[in-house]
């Protein structure tokens, strides 16, 4: 008579169900208290409290149902998935366990499949039973049920634990240690996400304007790391429409990918030995690429940790303590593998190692790849994206970030970018450090083969550099300026008030502050408000304001520049909650939150249009006067300042020695000396 063999074994199946019962009924008690009994509470505390008809209640509740997906719904599904395949898995961690299980008339398939299975209902009939009880919570308290959301939620969470559960079987086939288990589960869901942030601060160092992966990269990274990925991708959004999923492609995309972990993990199931039970590593085949793995992340997380808390600043310091970290985690795998201490014999392996890795570094420094010199021939460039901090005055026009197509700033862009590369690699003595300033430049070009190249850069620059004219070229340019300053945000239907700082009394000698609002009478705010904008609009459009200095003090920047800013206030008057997920078109057009945004600008001495308005407005007048940003430089509390500046305190000073000598320059009322100071602390 032959013997009996089967594909599935019920006994099998209800012993894991009532052996490891305490997982799927804790997994099953907190969607209840989340859904159906939240719901009944909901509503009776609602009713109770605000009078709401139940009908409205629980249809709230119900449109709020598919929110606890976002991260919440993740969480539960990644948590109780490994703890459902470390259950009816576990009898592979044990010698006694597993040659009983296999001893049975049962073929692999069939021990694979009863498992797999047991485990899934863990997750899959609890889910289904919340879903039943919500719809009878709904019903019962107030006659209306919403099938649509509560379904919604049981196909999205159950595709999150087939991906999860399967996931965390395909991590089990590979150890013969419990504990194990949910280590490599761990590591393999955040390890690309990590891996790529260690990647981006190691390269840093060797590779000048390093500026993280491509996006294609970053792309497969993020879908790589699915708890990141589901957690920032699943949303429950209202666009106007009414409410619908966010993130459906990756929840179907997932759950595929789960149902194939899971024929790939029966795959590795059936060559699986049993005498590895207790192995830290279950599988010839992946022992060595988890002994070099650890090495290599090892060397990657604690050498550049050890790098970073000692302050070692340069890259030669980085590579050693990179060595010296990739050695430990060689042994220390190795010991792992072995269950033993004595593993120093297996010293070749980590020779070989650790001359690939100085290899590698080596090539990094060196710009083997040329990664450092690359740069793209404007022909080849079909849009710049930059965002960058410069130039002078201290106005918005100092910070920028734009897209262009325009043929003459990419080629700018380029030439700057090149001067980077040329200062870093030929950096050349010249002005001592007070006479730099620093500039910075983030730069992505679209090219015209589809791809994307960004840098990152950040150098000081000064006079006589090699840096200097690129840099000049560019921020100084006036097409750079005109979208610096962006005074096309400005909606003049929505002004809200202008500010004035720094306007010089000539009486008190005191710089004075000016609020429109606070002077100007309510029904005449808006017209002195737009008069101020048509006239600073003017001056930008005829040249007079928004022109840039690269240095601080070079002489047209002191010059023809005032210390006063000019900030314009605005207002959008749906502010944010406009584009609210959660708030309608209606809600929002009655709302009366506004964002209130602001633009500073620097006023020169040649905007004849904006001073004239201020003049009319009684805002400058002979006592109050625009100052040149030369003359503070020569005035006692400039001096002040600067020393302050320096650590010390202002206050040491003891002697101001005043040039009656220097030149004039007070704009807007009656000119007078101004005085270079000569300051003596003790």
């Amino acid at each position: 008579m032959k013997s009996g063999t089967s594909c599935f074994n019920v006994t099998l199946f209800k012993k894991n169900l009532t052996r490891y019962w305490p997982i799927w009924a804790l997994y099953a008690l907190i969607w209840l208290y989340a859904l159906p009994m939240r719901c009944v509470m909901v509503v009776s505390r609602n009713q109770l409290w605000m009078g709401e008809t139940p009908i409205k209640q629980v249809q709230t509740f119900a449109n709020q149902i598919p929110d606890m997906l976002e991260g919440f719904g993740v969480f539960m599904a990644a948590t109780f998935g490994v703890l459902a395949a470390m259950a009816v898995f576990s009898y592979l961690y044990n010698n006694r366990a597993a040659g009983m299980i296999h001893s049975l008339p049962v073929r692999r398939e069939g021990l694979f499949l009863t498992s797999y299975l047991s485990g899934l209902v863990f997750l899959l009939a609890p889910n289904a039973l919340v879903w039943l009880l919500t719809l009878g919570a709904e019903g019962l308290c107030s006659g209306y049920v919403n099938l649509y959301t509560i379904s919604l939620w049981l196909a999205a969470q159950s595709g999150m634990c087939i991906f999860f559960y399967s996931f965390a079987v395909f991590c089990a086939m590979f150890t013969g240690n419990l504990l194990a288990l949910p280590a490599f589960y761990g590591i393999l869901n955040f390890l690309a996400l990590v891996l790529m942030f260690l990647f981006d601060v190691m390269f840093e160092p060797f590779l000048y304007g390093y500026a993280g992966m491509t996006n294609t990269a970053e792309e497969i990274v993020w879908w790589l790391t699915p708890a990141v990925r589901l957690c920032e991708n699943v949303r429950w959004r209202n666009k106007g429409l009414g409410y619908h999923l966010e993130g459906v492609p990756e929840l179907v995309i997932y759950t595929v990918a789960g149902l194939a972990l899971a024929a790939l993990a029966l795959l590795v199931y059936r060559k699986r030995h049993i005498e590895t039970a207790g192995d830290v590593v279950a599988v010839a085949v992946v022992r060595p690429i988890f002994k070099y793995g650890v090495a290599l992340c090892s060397g990657l997380c604690l050498g550049y940790w050890l790098y970073a808390i000692f302050g070692v600043s340069t890259p030669f310091g980085l590579m050693g303590s990179l060595l010296l970290w990739t050695a430990i985690g060689y042994f220390a795998a190795e010991m792992l593998l072995k269950k033993s201490f004595r593993v120093f014999k297996a010293w070749r392996g980590c020779a070989v190692l650790l001359v690939l890795v100085a290899i590698g570094l080596t090539s990094l420094r060196m710009d083997a790849f040329g990664y450092v010199t690359r740069i793209p021939s404007p022909n080849k460039v079909v849009s710049v994206t930059v965002d960058g901090m410069g130039s002078y005055p201290y106005d918005e026009g100092r910070s920028f970030g734009f897209t262009t197509e325009d043929t003459d700033l990419i080629e700018k862009t380029i030439a700057l970018h090149r001067g980077f590369v040329d200062q870093h690699r030929n950096p050349s003595s010249g002005e001592p450090l007070s006479h730099a300033d620093y500039i910075r430049l983030n730069v992505e070009y679209k090219l015209t083969n589809g791809t994307v190249l960004r840098r990152r850069y950040g150098f000081s620059v000064w006079p006589g550099s090699k840096l200097e004219q690129p840099a000049r070229d560019f921020y100084c340019d006036p097409k750079v300026a005109q979208l610096s300053y962006g005074m096309d945000e400005i909606d003049p239907t929505h002004l809200d008030n202008v500010e004035i700082s720094s306007m010089w009394n000539t009486t008190s000698k005191k710089n004075e502050y000016y609020s429109l609002t606070e002077h100007i009478p309510v029904p005449e705010q808006q017209a002195a408000l737009l008069a101020i904008y048509d006239a600073v609009m003017l001056d930008f459009e005829q040249g007079n304001l928004g022109k840039r200095y690269l240095f601080d003090l070079e002489e047209g920047r002191q010059n023809n520049t005032c210390t006063t800013d000019l900030v314009i206030y605005w207002s959008n008057p749906y502010g944010d909650r406009h584009t609210s997920p959660h708030v309608t078109a209606m809600e929002a057009a009655t709302s009366y939150s506004r964002a209130i945004y602001s633009k500073s600008i620097t006023l020169t001495p040649h905007a004849h249009n904006t001073i004239r308005v201020l003049t009319q407005l009684g805002v400058l007048d002979e006592d109050t006067t625009l100052r040149l940003y030369r003359d503070i430089v020569d005035e006692e509390d400039r001096a002040k300042l600067i020393y302050g500046y320096m650590g010390h305190n202002p206050e040491e000073l003891t002697g101001i020695t005043l040039n009656p000598n220097s030149a004039m320059g007070i704009i807007g009322g009656a000119d007078g000396p101004t005085s270079i100071i000569v300051a003596e602390a003790r």
